[in-house]
């Protein structure tokens, strides 16, 4: 068990790699996010900058957006 852990750790990454994985792990979160957004858009009410603002953030905390809905509900 403790061998295997040691391998694990003892790999070696690039910075293009790193990136690449984040990007493959960030990507389904985003996903949702954006499905998210788009089923509730009643949520995005303002105009400008602010649209902008609020959009990103519903995509970026659709986690704590999907809890109050279900809580609140």
């Amino acid at each position: 068990m403790l061998s295997a852990v040691k391998r694990v750790l003892s790999f070696e990454m690039t910075i293009a790699e790193w990136i690449g994985t984040a990007l493959m792990l960030a990507a389904p979160y985003v996903v949702v996010g954006m499905v998210w957004t788009a089923f509730n858009t009643d949520q995005v009410s303002a105009t400008g900058v602010a649209w902008l603002v609020q959009l990103l953030g519903s995509v970026a905390f659709w986690p704590a957006m999907v809890f109050s809905a279900v809580c609140v509900a």
